[in-house]
């Protein structure tokens, strides 16, 4: 699948930008102690630094990406270039510092949240690449409401598994319930636009369902027992991996009239 790269760039790097805006904000509650937050910053950099890396894959000639900054301010592609840099470097210097404790942590902490600023703006970003009115499929508003609820379910799942479980576990859930509440309409409105398509993508979007409810029931039972990090992990990895699945489905439907 040539799309494959992108699955797994705008997936986990959505997840990381929710990630990090989860833990800033379970840190400014005082819900997380500046140890863990800083390792969790950390990770969730890491983890969107992967995401660039495989999506490059995506560019004919990964060495000549840098030429679609040219278009900056006029492409949508451009802009989420420059605001995966602009993010990255934020947050990478940021978590660095913030991980390496060095003195200046009030100036760290105000970088992280200018990087989660910065990362808000990304995440609207991504949903404008698709919005082609010669893709049918694409060319509704579902598209930026399906690509806006990855930062919450999968950024969700991803902080509880970094140490914001109470605030990650919670925006995960009510993620994947506004998911399942949504679903229907979505799916009516790709058969509308083209029913073959549309169906054929039926096997993804099931494993999609079955994946993210497993998700959900398991972190409904870590905030019941409170026991159990593998239950805490295995249920933020089946998440993304869910997530990972339903965008298959959505770049499988990519087509252009005859």
């Amino acid at each position: 699948m040539h799309e494959l790269p992108l699955v797994f760039f705008t997936v986990l790097t959505q997840s990381a930008v929710g990630a990090l805006i989860l833990l800033l904000l379970s840190h400014a509650l005082g819900q997380i102690e500046p140890r863990r937050l800083a390792i969790g910053l950390f990770a969730a950099v890491c983890l969107f630094g992967l995401g660039v890396l495989v999506g490059i894959f995506h560019v004919g000639q990964p060495l000549r990406a840098m030429n679609m900054l040219l278009r900056v301010g006029l492409s949508p592609m451009s802009n989420e270039i420059a605001l995966s840099a602009m993010f990255g470097a934020a947050a990478g210097i940021a978590a660095l510092g913030l991980l390496l404790d060095r003195d200046a942590r009030k100036f760290f902490t105000a970088l992280a949240w200018l990087a989660a600023v910065i990362g808000v703006v990304f995440i609207f970003a991504i949903p404008r690449i698709y919005q082609l009115p010669t893709v049918a499929t694409w060319s509704a508003s579902w598209t930026t409401v399906i690509m806006l609820l990855t930062p919450l379910i999968g950024g969700g799942a991803l902080a509880a598994a970094l140490g914001a479980r109470r605030l990650g576990l919670v925006v995960s859930i009510v993620g994947i319930i506004v998911s399942f509440c949504l679903r229907p309409g979505y799916l009516s409105s790709l058969l509308l636009a083209d029913a073959p398509l549309a169906a054929a993508q039926s096997g993804w979007f099931t494993a999609q369902a079955v994946l993210l409810a497993a998700g959900a029931l398991g972190a409904l039972l870590y905030i019941r027992t409170r026991h159990g990090q593998g239950l805490l992990y295995a249920s933020a990895g089946v998440v993304i991996v869910a997530e990972l699945l339903g965008r298959i489905a959505f770049y499988n439907l990519w087509t252009l009239p005859m």
